[in-house]
């Protein structure tokens, strides 16, 4: 099986790319930059903005991955922020999709990221499923669009899957690289009540269930990518600490001063549902680290 990355060179590429190919799968992927190919992996080169790319990176591919947008966390949420970051998202679909249209291309299955943020930012009891409706705040309005383009690689797919991903963790990158260093230190990561719920999946969890996807034919649709153990931020805080050894007598950073310093963007950080993968573990994955102990 070969198959085509988009946004391959992130923290969750850097950790996919190397597991597809042990597992026997040529990988090739799209960069913005010169990376150099190995034997089993290829990189070529696309440039969003201009609309390329090299026609070289769809040869005899059976499978494409889109993993691209900017970072929803990395910076405070201006206008102009939150045009980046829809057009990060949307962008690439239509470009990979003209590609395909334009090299006449049918391939068997289109992978495609989303986020729980669907759901919206809020902290209830409810236990959000796939058969939910969407929210109604901007995060929500993203995946909405996020997933409807990328429905449209049903022209040009067998198969198209959509992952609402929670928060990814993993030792290399994202929240828990963030947040480490302050637990070393005995600090409180915590933010607001802390009762807000954190849906997440463990990053090996994650390559896993892409190679799952990829190889399983009945995979088709949408699916929750989030772990089984329903936390707070409050016990993400606690399990940080104690991997370090370290408790904290420190309050939860304030709501007030989380809007104050992130604005809009400080919805997703202080709000929070559960999410259910029921429809994953229907689907017959097993998940590996299903709880925060799991995940060391």
């Amino acid at each position: 099986m070969k198959i085509l990355i988009a946004g391959g060179t992130g923290f969750l590429g850097k950790a996919l790319v190397p597991y597809l190919v042990d597992c026997g799968i040529t990988v090739n992927v799209l960069s913005r930059g010169k990376v150099s190919s190995g034997e089993s992996v290829s990189y070529y080169k696309w440039d969003v903005e201009k609309g390329f790319i090299d026609v070289k990176a769809f040869e005899g591919v059976d499978a494409v991955v889109n993993m691209t947008g900017a970072n929803i966390g990395e910076k405070r949420w201006t206008e102009k922020r939150k045009i980046e970051i829809v057009e990060s998202r949307i962008k690439p679909l239509k470009l990979l999709l003209r590609y395909l249209h334009k090299l006449n291309m049918h391939i068997e299955t289109f992978i495609s990221s989303s986020a729980v943020g669907f759901y919206g930012a809020l902290t209830t009891e409810k236990i959000f499923t796939e058969e939910n409706h969407s929210g109604h705040d901007f995060l929500s309005s993203v995946c909405k669009q996020w997933e409807s383009v990328a429905l449209n690689f049903n022209d040009v797919a067998d198969r198209v899957v959509i992952l609402r991903k929670g928060v990814v963790l993993g030792q290399d990158g994202g929240l828990y690289k963030k947040m480490l260093p302050l637990a070393r230190m005995g600090i409180n990561v915590s933010m607001g009540s802390g009762l807000q719920y954190l849906p997440w999946i463990d990053i090996r969890d994650l390559v896993r269930l892409y190679y799952f996807i990829l190889t399983d034919h009945r995979m088709i649709g949408i699916y929750n990518a989030v772990a089984t153990q329903h936390i707070t931020m409050n016990d993400f805080s606690n399990y940080l600490l104690s991997s370090q050894n370290k408790s904290s007598f420190l309050p939860n950073v304030p709501a007030f001063l989380i809007e104050l310093l992130a604005g809009e963007l400080s919805d997703m950080l202080l709000y929070g549902s559960r999410v259910s993968n029921q429809k994953l573990i229907d689907a017959g994955f097993v998940f590996d680290h299903s709880t925060l102990g799991d995940a060391d």
